[in-house]
């Protein structure tokens, strides 16, 4: 929209946040405090409703941050959907590690009861 058509809106907030929206003024071309406000609501509209799942912040820092956006120029990705395959195939390989190692375990343990079986019938 262009400034001035849109409609003004008047709101309270803390002193404290006041003073974080002024820390962000001349940040990424805003350029005052209505800028950074239309950009956080802007922000808050463009995220999931809480019932389509939690929303997860992440600081990915600069340098896989710049190699997130190539890869997603790239493959005509969101940095959302590669997070999310990305957080669904560590899950997946987690869970089958841990079952891996836990049938591991399991084997490891039934050799042992075997084995002090056999030396308990041995006696």
């Amino acid at each position: 929209m262009v400034a001035g058509v849109s409609p003004m809106v008047s709101l309270r907030i803390p002193e404290d946040h006041l003073l974080e929206i002024d820390q962000r003024v001349g940040l990424d071309g805003m350029r005052n405090r209505s800028d950074v406000i239309r950009e956080a609501v802007r922000k808050y509209l463009a995220s999931p409703l809480p019932s389509m799942g939690e929303r997860v912040e992440v600081d990915l820092g600069p340098d896989l941050t710049a190699r997130m956006r190539d890869f997603c120029k790239l493959h005509g990705d969101t940095p959302s959907s590669v997070l999310r395959q990305a957080a669904r195939t560590h899950i997946a390989k987690a869970t089958l590690e841990g079952a891996t190692v836990d049938r591991v375990l399991e084997m490891r343990m039934d050799e042992l009861r075997a084995r002090f079986d056999e030396d308990s019938n041995a006696l």
